[in-house]
């Protein structure tokens, strides 16, 4: 099932004069869409905003919180022991696969059901199971008594995750008047980094306990946050999108008049809406098969589209990020634990600044800049490595590490969330998506599995020396950039096709003049 949001999307490449922008800027029908709006918003749209949007703040916490509770000395200290090649009470290896990658496995695997358990069920029901599920993955880990229970604690709570990230956003863009879905759904990636700030924050508080409170409390509290929740999220109403695809008619117009501010009249005409939408959604996807993003004239947008995740993970990212308290303590730094908050922030910062520097000088700059940036700092990073007996130069890879991920949410992160949804060819988004995400979790699978073979003692050895491997592939991803990521700012869907169909090379996109059908109406057109 597709979210009334697809169902526009899906609109606006159809109809050539259609007046919207895939980057979000105003005009003139927005405008008007937004005075339609007003007054829509009341407690129970704001309820459920918070209630759904909380879904990404449980991920961002168990996201953020495992690097610093992994490099807890009675963590290693319960389910390990000292390293056996140095004798640092720091996870081998071995184990450091086993508590980061695996759960990975999980979340591909939640990904895969959120689908069939959103049609069949809708949306508020797979999130409060997904809750549950996650409360029994939260107490295997609080209460486990080895390294296996704990894993299969992460890996059950990760199917949950994958199931709520994928329904949360799918209600949110659904129960929103249009005029609040960006600022609605794009609030999720902002919430989920908060969580993340919040999880390196408690661990920092607790990292002083000599007693196994140390990592327990914190667990403790991921265990609390779906319950918390899970309670806000069962009085809520369901997706009246959904139930209108369901043919349950007077059901979704008692959820939409419950989650809606204004008179009947109008609780009416975004029925009438959703029902017109809905019928247009089935007709266009009518016959259309997954292996179509393949075909020939959709494989060039399909591969571009599936490359965004799945290059921002292999930018050096993963080490000041997933594994930020544990490359910290390798690497010598201090207080570890005190730099993963603040690596944490910079992430945040940087996201909140993507939307304004995304929107004012268009995707290819923001990209070509950010990741030239990422690549000096990768070099940098690499280069002081090999004088990491100084502690100079290892607080000058730890300072590198915060700056890298700010123009890393900044950009990198900020584009792959954006670009595949304005790239794919309308008709056949869900699909593409779908393989953006899942050549996404498959990236990460593989990342998270390689860096510890890389920087660990018992491994390669190479420490933040790992950085050069990472600027290495950001040089290819820089290329890559040039010649397949087009420029989409101000374009709408139908511009879009009709660059890719004639063939334009990416790097003229940002000039090229298309059809008058093509272009939003201006002020006044019919």
């Amino acid at each position: 099932m597709t979210s009334s949001a697809d169902c526009k999307d899906v609109a606006m490449a159809e109809k050539s004069a259609q007046s919207w922008h895939v980057d979000g800027v105003e005009t003139p029908s927005q405008t008007e869409a937004s005075a339609s709006d007003k007054g829509a918003v009341n407690t129970w749209l704001i309820l459920a905003c918070v209630a759904f949007g909380s879904a990404s703040f449980v991920f961002g916490f168990d996201d953020k919180v495992i690097s610093p509770i992994a490099a807890l000395t009675e963590f290693v200290d319960k389910f390990q022991g000292p390293n056996p090649v140095d004798g640092t009470l720091v996870l081998t290896a071995r184990n450091q696969n086993l508590v980061f990658s695996v759960p990975l496995v999980g979340s591909i695997v939640g990904g895969i059901a959120a689908s069939p358990l959103n049609n069949y069920f809708g949306r508020k029901w797979p999130l409060i199971g997904a809750y549950i599920f996650s409360i029994g993955g939260g107490f295997l880990q609080l209460f486990a008594r080895n390294i296996a229970d704990f894993v299969i604690g992460r890996f059950l709570n990760a199917i949950a995750i994958g199931i709520a990230n994928a329904t949360a956003p799918l209600y949110l863009s659904e129960v929103v008047p249009p005029s609040m879905r960006g600022r609605s759904v794009t609030s999720i990636n902002i919430l989920s980094l908060l969580s993340g700030v919040v999880s390196t924050v408690i661990v920092n508080e607790t990292k002083n306990l000599t007693d196994k409170r140390q990592y327990m409390i914190p667990l403790a509290i991921q265990c609390a946050l779906p319950a918390l929740i899970l309670v806000a999220t069962i009085p809520l109403p369901e997706s009246p999108q959904w139930l209108v695809s369901k043919g349950r008619l007077d059901e979704a117009r008692r959820n939409l008049r419950k989650l809606r501010g204004f008179a009947d009249w109008q609780v009416d005409d975004e029925l009438r809406v959703m029902k017109l939408c809905e019928e247009n959604e089935r007709a266009l996807t009518a016959n259309v098969r997954f292996w179509e993003i393949f075909d020939r004239q959709n494989l060039r947008r399909t591969l571009t589209a599936g490359s965004f995740y799945s290059l921002n993970q292999i930018s050096g990212i993963i080490l000041s990020t997933t594994y930020t308290t544990v490359f910290l303590t390798q690497i010598g730094v201090g207080d570890a634990f005190t730099f993963t908050v603040i690596a944490s922030c910079c992430t945040l910062a940087g996201t909140i600044a993507a939307p304004l520097v995304i929107d004012r000088v268009g995707r290819r700059p923001t990209a070509f800049v950010g990741m030239t940036i990422l690549l000096l700092i990768d070099t940098a990073a690499g280069g002081l490595a090999f004088n990491a007996g100084d502690k100079t130069f290892v607080l000058g890879i730890a300072a590198l590490g915060f700056i890298f991920n700010f123009f890393w949410g900044a950009g990198f992160y900020s584009l792959s969330a954006l670009m595949p949804a304005e790239i794919a060819t309308p008709k056949l988004r869900n699909h593409t998506m779908a393989y953006t995400i899942a050549c996404a979790q498959t990236t990460a699978v593989i990342t998270t599995f390689a860096v510890p073979q890389l920087t660990s003692a018992d491994a390669a050895n190479l420490g933040a020396k790992t950085y050069l491997v990472f600027a290495g592939c950001m040089a290819c991803t820089l290329v890559f950039v040039y010649f397949c990521m087009p420029e989409t700012k101000g374009r709408t869907f139908a511009e879009v096709d009709e660059m890719y169909d004639a063939g334009i090379p990416m790097w003229k996109w940002r000039n090229y003049q298309t059809t008058t059908g093509a272009k939003p109406s201006r002020k006044g057109a019919v």
